[in-house]
Formats: C-alpha cells, structure tokens, sequence
C-alpha cells in the first residue's frame, strides 16, 4: 500500500460533523461571544457581593468590545461577499448580519453604559441586569443571521423574553409592572399568530427554510391555477342543480372536487399564514395599528430599557421583516395585487407615520412624545421595505420578457432601497439611544424629569448635555447636516425611483409628516434653549456612563453626516445580491459588481485630480510666461530711460 501524503491524507479524510459544526461556530464568534458573555456573567452574579455591579459592568462591556472587535474583522472581507450558510442553512453569515449585529453589539454597549447608574440611583439595582441586555442583544443577533422561520422565531422569543423582564425589573414602580405585564400579554399573542402563520406557510409548502420557501412560492400558485377548471366545473356542476339541469357525471364531478381541493389547499393555507407572520412581525417593530401597547410599555419601562426597546428591537425586528418579506415573499405575484402583501404594507406605513407624528404633537411627556415619534420612524421605513420589493418582484417576475438592463437596473434599485433601510435604522437607532439616554440621566433618587415644562432651561444649566440632545433631536427631525437627514433622503430617493402612483404618495406623505415631526422636536428645544428655567430643577444621574453616551451618539450623528457617502457605502456592500441565498454565485457575482463599480469610480476620480493638476499645471505656466513677459516689457522702457540718463548731453548749436 502506497503510503499518502499527510496533507493529500488530511484532505482525503472525510469531514465530521464536529468539524464542521466548529466551522460553523468559528463564522458565528461574534454572536457566541455574546451568548457565552451572559452566561459567565449570569454565575459571576450568583457568587458575587453587592460590591461587584460596577465591576460587572465594565465586565459585560469588555465581552462586547470582543464582540464588536471580531465583526470588525467580519465585515467588508472577501470571504464574506457571497455570506457563508451555517447549521445547514439555519443561519447564513454574510455583510448584511455582521453590520447589523455591529449595531445591536453597539446598542447594548450604550445602555450597559448607563443602566448600572439609572438603577443605582432610583433604587432596584440588580445582578442580573447586564446578562439580560447580552440575552436580548444574542435573541436580536440571531434574527440578523436567520434563513428559518424556526430560527425567526426562536430569535424573537429569546430577545422577547429578556426584554419582558427589563421592562418589569423596577420592582419599587407600579407602572413598569404595569408596563411588563401589557407587553408580555400582547407579545404572547403576537407569538401566538407568529407561531400559526409558520404552521401555515410550512403546511402549505413543506418547509421552513426561506431559501427554499421563495423557491416554493411558485409551485403553490402553479397548482393554484391548473385547480382553475375543475372548480368552474364544480361551479357549473352545482349552478345546474340549482336549476334543475342536467347534471355532468358523478364521476367526472367528484374528481374535479378532489383535484379542486388538492391544488386549491396549498394557496389557501399559504396567504393566510403570510399575512399572520406579517401582523407578528409589524407588532415587534410597533407599527399601526400594532402599536397600541408601545407608549404605555415605553412610559413604564426603566429608561434605559425604553432606550433598548426603541433602538435595539427595531434593528432586529426589520432585519427579520427584510429577511421574510423581501427576501422570499418578493415575487410579483405577492408584491402586487390582489394578494400583494405590499399594498397592505404601504397603508400600514401611511398611517404609521401619520398616527406617530400627531400623536406625538399632543404629549407633555418626553418619554410617550419619543415613544411615538419611534412609531412615527416605522412608517418611514416601511417606505423603503415596499419600495425593495417593488423592485425585486417586477425583476424577478418579468425575467427575459424586459431586456436583460432594465432587469438588471431594477434589482440594483433594490439592493440601493434594502441599503437605505439599513442606514436608516441604524442611524435612527444611535440617535434614539442618544436622546433616551440623556432622559435617563435627567432624573435620579426615584426622580425622573419627565414632563416638557421640567425641560425648560436646561441648555443653562448643562449646555452640554443640552447641546447632545439637540444633536440627537435634530438627527431624528432629519436636519442636515447630521446623518438623519441623508437616511431620509436615501429612502426617498429609493421610492421615487419606482413608477408606482402609491409610492410617490408615500413620498409626499412621508414629507409632510417630516414637517409634523419637527414641530414636537423642535418644541422641545425651544424649551430647551429659549425659555427661562423653573423654580425646580430634576436632579441628574450620578456617574458619567449616561453623559459619555450621549457624547458618543451626538458625535456619531454628526460624523456620519458628515461621511455619509462612505457611510453609505457601507450599507450598501451589506444589501448586495440581498435576495440571493447565503454562498451562491449569483450573490458573490453582484457583490463583485459592486466592487468593481467602486474601483472604476476611484479611478475616474484619481483620472479627475490629475487632469486638474495638469490644467493647473498648465495654467500656472502660462502665468508664469505671461509674468516673464510683462516683466520684460516693464523692463524695457526702464533700460531705455536709464541709458538716456547715462548718455552725455548733446551741445546747443
């Protein structure tokens, strides 16, 4: 026997299921981080002393630096171009989750910031307070990298849970009790309908995976339409025993039942869990008319918690929602009428930001205006999300009937509209962790400054703080030069570009309420900045985690307006190729397309500089001759003068 190689051995070996369950992990370090952080931290807890919460706190803070460190390395590497599926094709890791887990791992590392203080001060601090954050942050990790609905769902449940008991942890507050008993009732019943409409969509279709339930979607309505005749038949079979006709074979009339039946059965189990799954998944992210329970839980909650809910759920309940409704439910058949899940959605957002803005108009509490004006931002999102699919359903619907450039022109739209509903909710999120934060820190020894009129002068007694909420306020309003602005604009660009009546109204719907939002923000900093303080000042949270957060956010804010290109940039490598299976062809083929316009875009522009440089160059030349020239010129008549003066004066005749 011929001996081989060690390296042709080891690649001869066949790989183990324990190899590559270890590869899989390896691709999900950033997440496992996470869970392994809370789990550690949940024991340290259990047999430390009171002593140990600060210390716990920069502990949880040390795991997500790991964390946030090891998606760093992830995102924007060519082996992630294509997204890698792992645990066979439970989750996927692709640009697309690891940005958004920076976001989530970003999110968590703020409130952690100013969590400890806030229960400090108002007196319920407790243990397990980080290790909720890192569990409802791993729940909303894995909704970024779900390709199952099983996985959809046991993220929302994992991140759901933790948050219920966040919300409830003020154990001297009836109100958070309150709060945490509303939003568990009515997110167990969201799960209820979440866990129905998976039920459906898997009897309707024989899977769960999102991959192949896009490829599914397709047999479904095929049998659907070739049901077609036999139900005219039973129609016809049944029209003529009403009216006493003769009736075609008995036979032939059960037959086209049972074929009716068997092609009918699938479409009719699949639309209604669709739009189950939809109602769940509206309810996570607080959208009308699911909203109902969002101020009451916001108002009750710890502050750091509401700040958690508003910034941190919302990244993770539209990463499912793109993940679902974009990326499997996208067909031309359920994007457009009459079963377009768009048209219900474009409504849903309508009245989303409309109910948003002017119920926000009405509040003196700054913690019920920001939770509306959180309802208000999911309607423009929603913009975007029926804007994408708009895009991908006519692409992938039409195939080679269009040429082969507007197909393409259209899928690129798609990918730009999924880019924007990236940036927007990640730049939404940093500036509503932002202002939570400094509300957090508004109020200590069980003492909150809730209400407008407390709000009033503030700018003079803590200009810095004052200046950090403007900040933040004035990203969310969407006022350049900070990055809220460039996410509105980027969402609206994305729906003008379709031809569709309904997203032009969006559109101008959208900017109307933009005008209704900045009313309640700038109210707020008209208090702020302009009226004189009151008789009574809300004393302010001790240590310096919530100041150096709303530094950090008002910075980011700031920044990334100023940056947004190259910010944008980034959203858009996350939504390349975005509904094409983790590890395809098709995905890494867009994503090198996107690569290669950006290379052609740097040259032409280094082609650009040097072009001017050269006409600079050139321009400069030609003053210098010109200069030399005049130079000479000036010096002539001076040398002619100075040699009249040197010569001997002619005699008089």
């Amino acid at each position: 026997m011929i001996a081989l190689a060690p390296e042709v051995a080891a690649a001869a070996a066949p790989v183990t299921a324990g190899a590559t369950a270890l590869a899989d992990l390896s691709h999900l370090g950033p997440m496992l981080v996470v869970a392994v952080w809370s789990l550690l931290l949940l024991v340290a807890d259990a047999f430390a002393g009171p002593g140990f919460r600060g210390f716990q706190r920069r502990v949880a803070l040390v795991g997500l630096g790991i964390a946030g460190a090891l998606a760093a390395m992830q995102f924007g590497t060519l082996e992630y171009d294509a997204g890698v599926s792992v645990f066979s094709g439970f989750l996927s890791v692709d640009h697309f989750s690891v940005l958004l887990d920076l976001g989530v791992i970003a999110i968590c590392a703020g409130v952690i910031g100013f969590a400890g203080d806030y229960a400090r001060s108002h007196r319920f601090e407790y243990g397990e307070q980080e290790t909720l954050v890192l569990i409802g942050g791993f729940g909303m990790m894995i909704l970024n990298h779900a390709t199952d609905l099983v996985a959809i769902f046991l993220g929302i449940e994992t991140m759901s849970i933790a948050i219920y008991v966040l919300v409830g942890a003020r154990w001297n507050s009836r109100a958070s009790s309150e709060a945490a008993l509303k939003y568990f009732i009515m997110g167990a019943f969201s799960s209820g309908i979440l866990l129905m409409g998976i039920a459906l969509l898997y009897g309707a279709t024989g899977t769960t995976n999102l991959d192949q339930l896009a490829s599914a979607i397709a047999q479904v309505f095929t049998q659907w339409g070739s049901a077609q005749p036999y139900v005219e038949l039973v129609m016809q079979s049944d029209a003529a025993r009403i009216a006493g006709e003769a009736l075609p074979p008995a036979e032939a009339v059960r037959a086209a039942v049972d074929k009716s039946v068997i092609g009918m059965a699938p479409a009719a189990l699949f639309i209604p869990g669709m739009f189950l799954l939809l109602a769940a998944m509206l309810f996570k992210v607080s959208a009308v008319p699911f909203h109902m329970w969002t101020p009451d839980a916001y108002d009750g909650a710890p502050t750091p918690t509401t700040a958690f809910m508003a910034a941190g759920v919302k990244i993770g309940g539209f990463a499912a929602l793109l993940k679902v409704f974009v990326g499997s439910f996208a067909t031309q058949r359920l994007a457009t009428a009459p079963y377009g899940w768009t048209s219900v959605v474009a409504v849903i957002a309508l009245l989303t930001m409309t109910v948003g803005n002017f119920a926000a108009v009405r509040q003196t509490n700054v913690k019920r205006l920001l939770a509306y004006s959180s309802i208000a931002h999911v309607g423009y999102i929603l913009v975007g999300v029926v804007a994408a699919a708009n895009f991908y359903g006519h692409a992938f619907a039409i195939g080679s009937l269009r040429p082969a450039d507007q197909i393409e022109w259209s899928r690129l739209t798609g990918d730009f509209s999924v880019a924007a509903v990236l940036f927007y909710v990640l730049t939404y999120a940093v500036a509503t962790l932002g202002a939570f934060a400094c509300v957090s820190w508004y109020g200590a020894n069980k003492t909150e400054g809730t209400t407008a009129h407390e709000w009033s002068g503030l700018a003079q007694r803590h200009p810095a703080m004052a200046l950090g909420l403007t900040i933040c306020l004035l990203s969310l309003m969407g006022m350049p030069p900070t990055v809220g602005f460039f996410g509105k604009v980027g969402l609206f660009r994305a729906a003008l570009e379709n031809d569709n009546v309904m997203m032009r109204v969006l559109v101008i719907a959208a900017l109307l309420n933009s005008v209704v939002g900045a009313y309640y923000y700038l109210r707020l900093i008209v208090s702020m900045y302009f009226r004189p303080p009151g008789s009574t000042d809300a004393p302010t949270l001790p240590g310096r985690g919530a100041r150096v957060v709303v530094g950090l956010c008002a910075g980011t804010a700031l920044a990334l307006g100023l940056l947004a290109d190259p910010a944008f940039r980034r959203a858009e490598l996350a939504a390349a190729g975005f509904p094409y299976a983790a590890g395809s062809a098709q995905r890494a083929s867009w994503v090198d397309k996107l690569r290669t316009r950006w290379e052609d875009q740097e040259l032409a522009a280094e082609d650009a500089a040097k072009a001017g440089d050269a006409k600079a160059g050139d321009a400069k030349a030609v003053d210098a001759k010109a200069g030399d020239a005049k130079a000479g010129d000036a010096k002539a008549p001076t040398d002619a003068k100075a040699a009249d003066a040197k010569a001997p004066a002619k005699p008089n005749p």
